[in-house]
């Protein structure tokens, strides 16, 4: 990059004429922090059309024209980096740790004038802030050559930077992800459009010394048509969000749709919105639909907790249409610990229509699941409720309707605790639990068998219509999160026998889907909402 600098004139004048007015005026001379609070702050233009990298760049009237002359300047506190707006300027743009803000004077860049401006950067990645802190970005487009057309970098990379803020971005093109947080803390992503990249619309991960992201926020972005990584043989491509390497973090109000269709990998495939090696990782309020996977691969589903994740929420949230299920809770073979998670007011309508064929559905590796939530969710599906591959122990579900075509629960969950759960198996199949290779076609044979849906010696499940609001069709379901508390769907008739059949859930989230309030001590209704009694 050469020799950054930085043009001290200005801050020069100043000190002169400050110094010179204090001594005629028997007045103090002003500190160093009142001059760089004048003179220390400036803005800097840059026109492709009209600029001269000769030019300070300081006024519209005499901008810079390129990236380059950008990468070459060190930028104090306050400072901002305006683009012109309608115009597109070519290269990777990077700032440095000596370029960073502070918390009441943020470094800025985005536009200026009409528009947003577009930064092409061709093969290579658009924007790099490597160590950066209290930096903010918004109002700009990245574009790359494309996943398939020689790009092989991140569109935006945040490596080990702090307190750095991305809103109002349109991230394309890129091979690897839209936007890719490498290690670093508190950074916050809003209102982010990341499509048509390969391996992520927005990724985090560990970085290059190990060290987990911490404090992370991804709020109301669309992560759409992110197909996969070409060149990526040995693990899945084609998420819509995936944050890995995380130690705190909140992902909400986000869109996932049309994700995971071209990933080379014929194994474990993408997700539209999940976790792994994720500690406190809260995903809520966010919908995740039609997220497809290669063929012969597999996932491809709306949500996930994978491996490693643990003390982790899913809340909230719609998935539907996925090939893959809408909830996945996975542990990798090899993965760290996977415990203290919960999956809480949640609805899948129509998933696993290639993979797993269920709404909710557990896979564990060699290292185990332990101690998994699952209460207060709805499943509507024309195969399985809920699947498991392998028998878990500390799996429990209460509070959860689950309303099937071909059976309600499939798998050898003998460990698993299901209590207060309406299990409705449509069609000429009656009510069907297939536990191994024994097949229950009621209720009460399976609870007589197995001890399930009972507490204390008695009954304590049901079967039956639940009597929801369903769509007519999937079309009806919203696909903007801030529709998901005012939809009609998946809420309880007044006659369903649902309403105040729960049991009581201790930290139960306080509301339900929609927003009303679950009861602390009296009996709460199943499925994720609680009608007013």
């Amino acid at each position: 990059m050469g020799q950054k600098s930085r043009d001290n004139s200005c801050a020069l004048c100043l000190l002169t004429s400050c110094f010179l007015a204090a001594t005629i005026s028997g007045c103090r001379a002003p500190c160093d922090d009142e001059i760089e609070a004048v003179c220390g702050t400036r803005t800097y233009y840059v026109d492709a059309q009209r600029g001269d990298d000769g030019n300070p760049g300081t006024s519209r009237e005499r901008p810079w024209q390129s990236i380059a002359q950008v990468n070459r300047m060190d930028f104090a506190p306050g400072d901002a980096i305006l683009f012109a707006g309608g115009q597109t300027f070519s290269g990777t743009l990077r700032l440095q740790r000596e370029d960073s803000g502070t918390q009441e004077r943020p470094v800025r860049i985005g536009s200026f004038g009409d528009g947003r401006a577009t930064i092409d950067s061709g093969t290579a990645g658009g924007l790099q802030l490597i160590g950066c802190a209290y930096v903010t970005v918004s109002e700009l487009t990245f574009v790359g050559c494309g996943r398939k057309n020689g790009n092989d970098g991140n569109g935006v990379e945040l490596d080990r930077t702090e307190h750095v803020t991305l809103d109002s971005l349109d991230v394309s093109g890129f091979r690897l992800s839209g936007v890719a947080v490498l290690g670093g803390q508190n950074a916050r992503i809003t209102r982010v459009d990341a499509h048509d990249n390969g391996f992520a619309g927005i990724s985090t991960s560990r970085d290059a010394d190990g060290a987990r992201t911490e404090h992370l926020y991804i709020g109301h972005c669309v992560v759409r048509n992110n197909p996969g990584d070409p060149q990526n043989l040995t693990n899945h491509s084609g998420n819509g969000i995936v944050v890995g390497g995380l130690d705190g973090g909140l992902v909400e109000y986000c869109l996932a749709f049309d994700n995971g269709w071209d990933m080379p990998r014929q194994g474990n495939g993408p997700v539209g919105i999940w976790g792994w090696d994720c500690d406190r990782l809260t995903i809520q309020h966010c919908v995740s639909h039609d997220n497809k996977t290669a063929p012969g691969a597999f996932d491809g589903g709306g949500f996930d907790l994978d491996g490693g994740a643990t003390r982790s929420i899913l809340q909230y949230n719609l998935s539907y249409h996925n090939h893959g299920c809408g909830y996945l809770l996975c542990q990798y073979p090899g993965g760290s610990v996977w415990k203290d998670n919960i999956c809480r007011y949640n609805v899948s309508v129509d998933d696993g229509l290639a993979n797993h064929f269920s709404g909710i559905y557990f896979w564990a590796g060699d290292q185990g699941i332990s101690d998994a939530h699952v209460y207060n969710n709805v499943v509507v599906n024309d195969r399985y409720a809920i699947c498991s591959t392998h028998d878990i122990a500390g799996l429990v579900f209460r509070n959860n309707i689950l309303r099937a075509g071909q059976a309600a629960v499939v798998g050898p969950l003998h460990q698993a605790v299901f209590q207060n759960n309406l299990h409705h198996v449509l069609a000429d199949h009656g009510v069907v639990f297939q536990d191994g290779d024994h097949i229950f076609k009621t209720l009460a044979d399976w609870a007589r068998a197995t001890g399930k849906e009972t507490r204390d010696g008695r009954l304590v499940g049901l079967t039956g219509d639940p009597k929801l609001v369903l769509p007519s069709d999937l079309t009806k379901l919203p696909t903007d999160p801030r529709q998901l508390q005012t939809m009609p769907f998946l809420r309880l008739q007044p006659d369903s026998p649902c309403i105040g059949s729960g049991m009581v859930i201790v930290d139960n989230g306080a509301q339900d889907f929609f927003g009303n309030p679950v009861p602390k001590s009296a009996r709460p209704s199943l499925g994720v909402h609680e009608p007013a009694r």
